[in-house]
Order: C-alpha cells, then structure tokens, then sequence
C-alpha cells in the first residue's frame, strides 16, 4: 500500500466592474417657436470576468472552492483499484462570455522506494480522468469507464488544462474528475518494508483558468478581443527547440513559461502569470522561469501578472538560476512590484541581457536586483519615457 495527499487549490480569476453614463443630448432653436429633442439616456457599463468553481461528493449539495479547500481526503492509504471522485461547476459569474480550462495546479510530488528495491513516482501510476456529466455515478467501475477514454497518468497531464470550452455568461458546466490507481499495478509501487518512510507522497490543486471570448460584438465586429489569451496552460520543457507565437495566461507558481536542462525557447506572444502558492504558502506570479542550461529568447509580448494579493506583492515577473541565460529584444514588462521585473538567482550562473523591450517604472541598466546578472547589451541604452524606461540600439 502506499501513501497519496491530496491538496486541493483552486485559483479564481475575476475582472471587477465599472459603471459610468453618458448623455448626448440634441437641441434646435428658433425665433418664437422653440424645440428640443433629445435621446434618452444611454449608459455604459464594463462587462465584467467572473468564472465560479464549486465541487459536489454526492452531486447534490455544492460548494463553492477557495485556496483552502480540499476536496479530497488527505493522508489516504492508496492501494490497486482505489478510486476517488469530485464533480466539479464551473459557473460563469459575470456579464462576458469567457474561455476557461480545468485542470491540475500545484503538482508536488516526493519518490519512494519499493519492496522490489526501485524507486518510483505516483504520478507516473496514479491516473486521472475528466468528463462533462449530468448525473453522479453509481459505482467506482461506473466511474472509471466514464473517462477510461480520456484518462492519463498524472505526470503526463501534468499542469495543463483536461478540458476547456467556451462559456457564455450565466452558464455553467458540470464534470467528473475521477482519479484512481489502476487493478494492474503491483509491487513497484509497494513500500518497502511496509514503512510509511519509502512510500511516494503526491499532492496537487484543481485549477480553473479563464479568459475573455471572442463572442460579444460592438459596431464592427465580434474580434476586438481576437488578441486574448488563446492558451490557458503553463509550458514547459526540458530538451528541444520551441515557440510560443500564441497569447497565453496560466499559473506563474513556477512560471507560466518554465524551462529547464537544454530547452531552447523563443517568445513573441503576450504572457500574463496567474498568482498561486505552494505548500508552504509562497506565492509567485513569474511569467518566465529559465533554470538549468536553457535559453529563452523574447522577442515581443506582454509581460504582466494576474491576481497579485496587496500583502504579497514581492513576485518576480522574469527570473533565472542555474546557468539559463534570458535574452529580451522586444516586449513590455510591467511587475505588480517594478523591483523584481527581472531577477536572476544569488550566486548562480544565470543571465538576462537586455537588447530591447519597455519596462514599467524599472531601469534594466541600473537594475535594483541581480547587479552584473541583468545587463542592458553593449551598443544599447536606455531612454525614459514618463514611468517606462525603452531599451534602445546607440
């Protein structure tokens, strides 16, 4: 048998709303006779983002989620065939249509090591499966069919979205997340010795991600927020040659765009780093991470963060350790605290060269973090406009 924590998080993203009236009023006058003719009161009010995430056990009595709440139990025995379930709504609380994803955040995870004398990883055993239903299942076989189809290891998903749509205001939509380990798997995931200290620990968030659609129309047409977020999930990679040319908005706890080893990355997309904590109540919103030996090339985008609490200010926005080195040609940078624009780890090896991009109320030439790590190119300067400071070519 062996150990499995579940710690359930959930991140609401929401827009607050503004109000405001115009009047436009028409008037003629004559001599002797006078007129006035005027249109009524047209108001315009800002529409507002709001998605809800609420939970059910027995698919009737709902909950609405926090970062505190834990749908599933902590500190289960899992064994073979041990199976759990959630339903989950995601309601859209606000006035505008929005494009969300449902997944897993937070994903933390400790190896064991198993009677067979081999070390392993729940998320590569432990698998997970997420489907639209009406109605609760009657059984765990029930359940496990429901999203035999669709279900993956834990570590294959990883922090991605498993399922997103389009959500008109008012609407909701009503899943099953079903996680279970498979009847198939044997002592590879059998503690040593029975001891609690060999079992492998697992424990992750429920995430719901959202953006405005391209839905509601003005004078024109239905595409003035064609240039919203189209990707609701955090990349990343290890190896390989990469870019991302799509506009994305996803959890910035270890970086919306995270790196590491020999990854290659180029930027030219706008990149917004959703606020969350780990375990231990740390909270970030960076957009980039670069670890290891990687590189990452930004070429253009929007740089910011969502959802940074007031008492928590203190997030990077573009950070490297290890040896990454992150190269900024073009782009605008704007952190909740402009200090921490751009940040490399004490004592590391790590780099930022900076060749381009505006930075709000931040000098990457006299940088207040990461002296001799973060460097404006020679042949470059940069000239202060109001609170933006642009990298340009001498």
């Amino acid at each position: 048998m062996n150990n499995k924590r579940a710690t359930k998080r959930a991140l609401l993203t929401s827009v607050m709303a503004l109000a405001m009236c115009v009047v436009m009023l028409v008037g003629t006058t004559f001599a002797w006779f006078t007129d006035t003719a005027s249109t009524a009161v047209n108001k315009i009010q800002a529409g507002n983002l709001d998605v809800e995430l609420e939970y059910s056990k027995d698919f009737s009595e709902w909950k609405k989620v926090n970062d505190t709440t834990k749908v599933f139990e902590d500190n289960e025995s899992w064994e073979p065939g041990h199976t759990d379930i959630v339903y989950l709504r995601v309601k859209n609380a606000g006035t505008l249509a929005l494009k969300y994803t449902l997944g897993l955040g937070n994903v933390k995870e400790s190896k064991g090591k198993s009677v067979e004398g081999n070390y392993y990883y729940l998320s590569n055993i432990v698998k997970m499966g997420t489907v639209e239903t009406n109605a609760k299942y009657e059984n765990r076989a029930a359940a496990i069919a429901a999203v035999d189809a669709v279900a993956d290891t834990i570590k294959n998903i990883g922090e991605k979205g498993v399922v997103g749509e389009t959500l008109n205001a008012g609407k909701s939509k009503t899943y099953a997340m079903v996680i279970y380990m498979p009847t198939e798997v044997g002592n590879e995931a059998n503690p040593k010795n029975n001891d609690p200290y060999w079992a492998a620990k697992l424990s992750y968030g429920i995430v719901a991600n959202a953006t405005q659609a391209t839905v509601e129309f003005d004078s024109f047409d239905n595409t003035y927020d064609e240039k919203a977020a189209t990707v609701l999930e955090k990349f990343s990679a290890q190896s390989g040659t990469h870019q991302i040319i799509e506009n994305m908005q996803a959890n910035g706890r270890t970086g919306a765009v995270e790196t590491a080893k020999t990854a290659q990355v180029t930027i030219n997309a706008d990149v917004y780093a959703v606020y969350d904590k780990d375990n231990s109540g740390i909270g970030a919103a960076i957009a980039v991470w670069a670890s290891g030996s990687s590189t990452v090339t930004i070429n253009g985008g929007d740089f910011r963060q969502v959802g940074v609490p007031a008492d928590d200010p203190i997030c990077d926005l573009i950070y490297a350790d290890g040896s990454a080195v992150i190269q900024i040609n073009g782009g605008t940078f704007k952190a909740t605290d402009p200090t921490r624009t751009l940040n490399c780890l004490d004592g590391s090896n790590a780099k930022i060269t900076v060749k381009g991009g505006s930075f709000y109320k931040y000098d990457p030439s006299h940088p207040t973090l990461g002296d001799n790590e973060v460097v404006v190119a020679t042949g470059y300067h940069v000239v202060q406009n109001g609170d933006w400071f642009n990298v340009v070519a001498d």
